[in-house]
C-alpha cells in the first residue's frame, strides 16, 4: 500500500488514483457460501489450493465485472438457509428443486448425467433397468439417480439383495475401490464426480463407462432474494456461461479437475 506522507508522495498518489480504473479502486466484495463438493466446489485447504471449477467460473465472472469474491464453506442445509435469509449474497452450487425461491441464472453452470462404470474387461452395457437384473450395484445413500424407472428399481424392495448402499465420507472413492475389488459389479455416480475421483485415484484406465442415464441433473449458482444485486449478478453469470460454452473455454475450467477430455467425449 502506498503511504502518502510527503507532498510529493501525495501528488503521486493523486495521479495514480486518477488513472486507476474505478472498479479497481472501488471493488465491491460479493460474499457467497459453498459446500465441500469437489470438483464442483472444493475446500482449498485439503485440495492443494483448488476451489472447484464452479467456484473458478464464478470468480472469473465476478472479477471480470469488477467484483471481488469471498467464499465461505458451510454444510449444505445451513448454506442454503443463510442464502435465503440474506446473510450472504449467494451460494456457488445448489439444486433448484431444493431451493426454488433463490434467484438463478438462465442456465446451470453444468449439467451431468449419471454414469454406469464397470471394471475394465467387463462385457456389459447399460440398456435400461432390465440389464441390471443379474448385477450387484453400488449406490450412495440419499442420492437421486434422475431417471424415474432407474430410481424405482434401485429403491425397490425386491431388488434390495442386489443393491449395496454406501454412506458417509468419500463415498465415490470408496465405491470405486469396491468396484475394482469385485465387491460390486456396477457403480453409479454423476459423470463429473466420477472423472474427478478416477483422476485423483489414478485408475481412469482400470474402468469402463458402460452407459448413462437419459436425464441429467443441473448444477446452478443461486443468489439470495434479499440481495439487491441478485438479478444483475444472475444475468452476469448467465452471460459468462453462454460465452464460455460458445467459445469452448468451459472445458478449460474443468481440465484441472477431470483431465484433458470433454464431457461429450464419452457419448
Amino acid at each position: 500500500m502506498i503511504n502518502c506522507r510527503s507532498k510529493s508522495l501525495i501528488t503521486a498518489c493523486l495521479i495514480i488514483g486518477m488513472n486507476m480504473p474505478i472498479w479497481l479502486a472501488q471493488a465491491e466484495t460479493i460474499r457467497m457460501v459453498t459446500i465441500d463438493f469437489c470438483p464442483f466446489t472444493c475446500n482449498p485447504d485439503i485440495e492443494g489450493g483448488k476451489e472447484g471449477f464452479m467456484t473458478d467460473v464464478v470468480r472469473y465472472a465476478l472479477n471480470n465485472a469488477g467484483y471481488n469474491l469471498e467464499v465461505i464453506m458451510l454444510p449444505y442445509v445451513r448454506a442454503v438457509k443463510q442464502t435465503r435469509a440474506g446473510e450472504v449474497d449467494g451460494i456457488v452450487v445448489v439444486g433448484k428443486l431444493f431451493a426454488p425461491d433463490l434467484i438463478y441464472p438462465e442456465m446451470p453452470v453444468v449439467s451431468q448425467r449419471v454414469a454406469f462404470i464397470v471394471k475394465k474387461g467387463t462385457d456389459w452395457k447399460y440398456k435400461g433397468v432390465k440389464s441390471l437384473k443379474t448385477k450387484t450395484i453400488g449406490i450412495v445413500k440419499g442420492y437421486h439417480y434422475v431417471d424415474e424407472d432407474l430410481q424405482n428399481y434401485l429403491l425397490g424392495k425386491e431388488n434390495a439383495d442386489k443393491i449395496q448402499v454406501i454412506y458417509g465420507l468419500d463415498t465415490t472413492e470408496r465405491s470405486i475401490k469396491k468396484l475394482l475389488a469385485k465387491r460390486i459389479d456396477i457403480y453409479l455416480e454423476g459423470e463429473i464426480s466420477l472423472f474427478y475421483a478416477l483422476e485423483k485415484l489414478g485408475v481412469r484406465d482400470k474402468v469402463v463407462f458402460a452407459g448413462f442415464t437419459d436425464n441429467a441433473f443441473d448444477d446452478y449458482v443461486g443468489f439470495s432474494p434479499e440481495c439487491k444485486k441478485a438479478d444483475e449478478l444472475a444475468l452476469l453469470i448467465s452471460r459468462t456461461i453462454t460465452d464460455l460454452k460458445k467459445s469452448g473455454k468451459l472445458n478449460d475450467f474443468l481440465t484441472p479437475y477431470i483431465g484433458n477430455y470433454s464431457l461429450n467425449q464419452l457419448d
